[in-house]
């Protein structure tokens, strides 16, 4: 039974490669679509008052993060969204929301990374 497990080994493998390539796919589509629909809105209208979207490129400029890491937030819904014909939309008060429970909060007997703790 050992060559099993090998094989076994080997598909998890070939898995979680083509699972990861699918994902940069996604992520690539997604950058295309959201380029190719912004060439095709040159005149962009006001944003209605409460209702501020934001792209997942300006979501990716707003944190700093890549596509992928961006996208991996939004699939799993941590990032909340919206999806507008083919494009995925996140509102800004949505981010914010996201933002403000991802606050950094050490414990008192934890330093940062580097950091010596303070002794008692």
């Amino acid at each position: 039974m050992v060559g099993s497990s090998d094989k076994a080994q080997q598909l998890k493998r070939a898995l979680d490669t083509l699972r990861q390539a699918l994902e940069e796919l996604e992520s690539a589509m997604l950058e295309f679509e959201e380029e190719l629909a912004g060439e095709q809105q040159n005149v962009r209208p006001e944003s209605r008052q409460g209702l501020d979207l934001l792209s997942m490129p300006q979501v990716c400029q707003e944190l700093g993060m890549g596509k992928t890491w961006v996208y991996k937030r939004i699939r799993s819904g941590e990032i909340p969204s919206v999806k507008l014909g083919h494009n995925i939309k996140v509102r800004r008060e949505a981010l914010e929301q996201y933002l403000q429970s991802q606050a950094y909060r050490p414990q008192e007997d934890e330093g940062l990374e580097g950091e010596q703790p303070l002794p008692s």
